[in-house]
């Protein structure tokens, strides 16, 4: 079986071999190459971490949940942004049980609609406060962009209370519900504090330019 540090290591040799080939067929600048190694550990972590969690799925059975926690986080966190876990292993303890704990509580789980619509409420403040949380790695520069994506993040956000009230299945209910409360938490300066990772980082490289 392959430990963490197994994983980590067929990780840098698949970054490693994709930057080759690339290298191979055109010139790379070093800030390109950058930009490259992010994008291609960030495609790694995805791809690994879905096909786990689908195998998972199937196991279990609960596919539905799995693809309906996926798209309706996976919008809200598009403009919403949120921390990110520091190092592969934390990215695997904390993504895992919160999915599959996630998939267990929509599928057997009921929400009071007072409780319900708390959830929301707490969303959308935490969204107009909070959203778009940024991270070191990619801070928010441009102002329209930051506020651009806060504007997105409660339409979206708004468009899932109207599919909420006017649908009346409980598992998407339950996703949605589930779903808001996941980036409402990673979007929270609270959570930045406690793992020790900057908040509002774009402030930082404003300071910079100075």
């Amino acid at each position: 079986m392959i430990g963490p540090l197994g994983c980590d290591r067929v990780k840098k040799k698949f970054i490693e071999k994709s930057i080759q080939l690339i290298k191979q067929n055109r010139e790379v600048e070093l800030l390109e190459e950058k930009k490259l190694r992010y994008g291609l550990e960030a495609f790694y972590n995805l791809a690994t971490k879905t096909i786990v969690l689908i195998l998972l799925a199937i196991l279990f059975d609960f596919g539905l949940e799995l693809l309906l926690l996926t798209i309706i986080y996976s919008t809200l966190r598009l403009y919403g942004f949120g921390i990110h876990a520091k190092t592969s292993l934390q990215c695997w303890l904390t993504t895992i049980p919160v999915y599959i704990g996630g998939c267990l509580i929509i599928k057997y789980c009921e929400f009071p609609t007072t409780v319900s619509y708390i959830i929301w409420i707490f969303g959308f403040l935490s969204f107009l406060f909070f959203a778009p949380a940024d991270t070191p790695a990619r801070p928010l520069i441009r102002k329209n962009k930051r506020i651009r994506a806060k504007i997105l993040s409660l339409v979206i956000l708004t468009a899932y209370l109207i599919v909420f009230i006017y649908t009346k299945n409980p598992l998407f209910h339950n996703a949605i519900l589930y779903a808001i409360i996941m980036e409402s938490i990673v979007i929270n300066p609270i959570i930045y504090k406690i793992s020790n990772t900057p908040f509002n980082n774009y402030k930082s490289f404003q300071k910079n330019m100075v």
